[in-house]
């Protein structure tokens, strides 16, 4: 391992110490933390702000920033009744949003520390193994986070691994601040969605996908920042896909800052506008690839079961910066 790419960052809330390591390609640094694979920082070479919003120390990341940055899962995402079938048996769970589960809860991985299995100057993969029914769900499970910088681009590939069914939907959760303000007022969001999932006062999916309109259609973009805000789950299709871009962000108003371009496998992207932080209303917007939230209560939703003859599970995502933007967030 390259010591020198490593550094201390604090401890978690089990008083456990957390590293932080650091990446390079020749325009992007990027640092990511032991704890929950957060994402921590994403710079590029000139630019003093990082355009993920992150803390300064492994105390940062509780409470309502407990799933800033953070890989989470094995679920993403809000399961209904905070319970699921896997096989034949139901399977119920320690509800932590009113009577639902929400990112698999106290016990996911966003809160857990991870091992680092591989590290170059340009890579690292982060390794967690969960045993049988710990955190809840089915099954003796590996769980690999692998970041890689190349140029102006950062890809995540997110692995899961099982020796019986269960549930596996990672997704990163990071929030991106294109300009390192207090706010995404500013911001403009563009996603190639026709549809999205109708969510009733709870926030889980209560139909299925329905054609996007209003404030709802962002395939031209729309401006972040106000209310009503964001919470919402656009179907981007109805199984995963070769990676294929998604999603567009930039900041016309600022014009040093850059413009970032989400691609993924995925055929959901949740996005979060961080409406609901206690302090800090909109801070930044998650971008969350994964497949469509609740999909064990919805047999149209694409599956999220995953049996060991599966396979290795890979969930990939790559985010790519502009520098010089041209206000075209296309």
């Amino acid at each position: 391992m390259l010591s020198d790419q490593i550094a201390d960052f604090g401890h978690s809330a089990s008083r456990q110490p957390v590293q932080r390591i650091t990446l390079r390609s020749d325009v992007l640094e990027v640092s990511v933390l032991t704890l929950g694979a957060i994402l921590q920082a994403v710079r590029l070479a000139g630019l003093r702000p990082s355009v993920v919003v992150g803390f300064d120390n492994a105390e940062g990341y509780g409470g309502a920033n407990m799933y800033c940055g953070a890989i989470v899962g094995p679920v993403a995402g809000r399961l209904r009744g905070a319970e699921a079938m896997i096989g034949d048996q139901l399977w119920r769970f320690d509800p932590n949003e009113g009577q639902q589960l929400l990112h698999s809860g106290a016990e996911g991985v966003h809160q857990r520390l991870w091992q680092i299995a591989e590290l170059g100057e340009d890579h690292v993969t982060l390794a967690l193994d969960l045993a049988h029914c710990e955190g809840g769900f089915p099954g003796m499970r590996r769980f690999e986070a692998r970041y890689r910088v190349a140029g102006h681009s950062l890809a995540l590939d997110l692995i899961t691994r099982t020796d019986r069914p269960t549930l596996a939907n990672l997704a990163p959760h990071a929030f991106w601040n294109l300009g390192g303000g207090e706010t995404l007022a500013g911001h403009r969001l563009r996603v190639a969605a026709d549809h999205v999932l109708p969510v009733g006062p709870e926030l889980y999916p209560v139909a299925g996908p329905a054609p996007v309109a209003g404030p709802l259609d962002l395939r031209n973009g729309q401006p972040l920042g106000a209310l009503p805000g964001y919470d919402d789950c656009f179907c981007l299709s109805q199984t995963r896909q070769p990676m294929r871009p998604v999603a567009w962000l930039d900041l016309p108003e600022m014009p040093h800052a850059p413009a970032l371009e989400m691609a993924t496998s995925e055929p959901g992207l949740q996005v979060y506008d961080g409406r609901r932080h206690p302090t800090r209303p909109f801070f930044g917007v998650a971008l969350e690839s994964q497949c469509w939230p609740d999909a064990p209560h919805h047999d149209a939703f694409p599956s999220i079961m995953l049996r060991p003859e599966d396979g290795a599970l890979c969930q990939s995502t790559c985010w790519t910066l502009d520098p010089i933007p041209t206000g075209d967030a296309g």
